[in-house]
């Protein structure tokens, strides 16, 4: 995105405006969990549903996981140039995309270009002895049997067997993912994808990923999945535009339920690059408890989505979670996770939450500072507010949240009194150097007329 302050003096691609929302499309789809490659399901036509929804609420980027043919979730991957036949056809898909393109909504695909499901065709032809392919895939050895009786091993992602491990020093694989991604652009006109496992993902291919994908599409998009670690190592020029900030979301859940701001104040002030300001934020996913049920009290909610929509970072709602559904990740299964919705029944599910993130969302997309403003830390005491700022172009913004039972009023700093709005409540006010936070509240004050 070139050099210098982000977002600043440099061209905004769409993603630095980007407000998410996150479908596991499989459930939509209604299908048998194990894919018999014969059902014809209608997920694509359930999924488009959704767009009035997914509109109305503000949302201007959809991401779905996963769409490709696989043999179970989505992360098994069957066939990398064709969509699951329980959500539909490559036909039908192509209609959806454009639904979402007609209503202003970005599309994002969720592909896994680290590993396959053993029904892959290169898998099953090593299956058959066709010894040639054992160079598509990492670590096979025929001096060894796998648990699930294959004449060889191989690697795996994380010990699973289903998951067959990539070579992508192997030019024949890595020319059919290239492949298979400049055809999800070519053909279904895609704004950008999220990389399954990016953390394990070989850098070289990233790198070509990204070469070629820019070619395709300027602005296309390239976000990881990262759990942890020096985030830079995938975000910068020579790989992808941003990853998931995992670090943030732990800690935006756990500094509630501890009581103590300062977690999520050290994180956010030593989060890279940039701040935390490219990175992909949310609450919760097809991966993780929904934060209803994460958070130790419902109050926490509404501070929660203020952080989500304020703090740097380009935020997601996982679908459901602004009706404040709840669901805890199981030991063994994620599909409490990922449940089937009835979206024309959307209005029987609407609450309090509902209308915040609308307005949140609006709020974040009428602001400049909460898109590319900087990042500043204000006040923070222990079970005392949090307050920080976010400037840009010379608007600040001053973000207070209390996630205490009792109000509370504190020093924000500021020399001789300033007016300021509330942007929440429209509110209008001389601050003098202190404001007042309601319990379990947030307040975003814009300074100026």
């Amino acid at each position: 995105m070139g050099s210098g302050e982000w977002g600043v003096g440099m061209e905004h691609f769409w993603f630095e405006d980007a407000v998410i929302y996150h479908i596991y499309s499989l459930s939509l789809a209604q299908g048998p969990f194990i894919n018999d490659y014969v059902f014809n399901g209608s997920g694509a036509a359930e999924i488009s549903k959704w767009i009035p929804h997914i509109k109305g609420m503000g949302f201007n980027t959809v991401l779905l996981s996963p769409v490709m043919k696989s043999r179970s979730h989505g992360y098994d991957v069957t066939d990398y140039f064709t969509i699951d036949n329980r959500i539909g056809t490559n036909d039908e898909f192509r209609s959806l995309v454009k639904n979402f393109h007609d209503n202003g909504i970005k599309v994002l695909l969720d592909c896994v270009f680290n590993h396959c499901g053993r029904d892959f065709f290169a898998f099953r032809e090593l299956q058959q002895g066709k010894r040639e392919y054992a160079s598509w895939f990492k670590g096979v050895d025929f001096g060894s049997q796998s648990p699930l009786g294959d004449p060889f091993i191989y690697e795996t992602w994380s010990g699973y067997w289903e998951l067959v491990k990539f070579s992508l020093d192997n030019p024949e694989t890595k020319k059919y993912l290239l492949d298979a991604a400049c055809f999800w652009i070519d053909d279904f006109g895609i704004d950008g994808m999220r990389l399954d496992a990016a953390n394990v993902l070989d850098f070289n291919f990233m790198a070509e990923l990204r070469g070629i994908t820019s070619q395709k599409k300027r602005d296309f998009w390239l976000m990881g999945e990262v759990v942890g670690g020096d985030y830079t190592k995938w975000v910068n020029a020579a790989a992808l535009h941003s990853v998931t900030n995992y670090i943030l979301y732990k800690s935006l859940y756990s500094s509630h339920n501890d009581n103590n701001l300062y977690e999520l104040a050290s994180c956010v002030k030593n989060s890279a690059p940039d701040k935390g300001r490219p990175l992909f934020t949310f609450l919760d996913n097809h991966d993780q408890s929904r934060i209803a049920s994460a958070a130790s009290r419902p109050e926490y909610l509404n501070t929660l989505y203020c952080l989500l929509f304020t703090l740097p970072g380009i935020p997601s709602v996982y679908y459901g979670s602004e009706w404040g559904i709840k669901a805890v990740k199981g030991k063994t299964s994620d599909n409490e996770l990922r449940p089937y919705i009835d979206i024309t029944k959307s209005g029987e599910y609407s609450t309090a939450l509902t209308g915040l993130i609308n307005r949140l969302i609006k709020i974040r997309q009428a602001e400049k500072a909460l898109r590319y403003g900087s990042y500043r830390e204000i006040f923070i005491k222990f079970k005392r507010p949090f307050v920080f700022e976010r400037s840009f172009e010379g608007e600040r913004i001053l973000i207070a949240v209390n996630i205490g039972s009792r109000s509370d009023t504190i020093n924000i700093g500021e020399s001789g009194k300033i007016i300021m709005r509330d942007l929440l409540t429209g509110e209008k006010f001389n601050s003098g150097r202190s404001i007042q936070i309601k319990p379990f509240s947030a307040r975003i004050l814009k300074a100026g007329k």
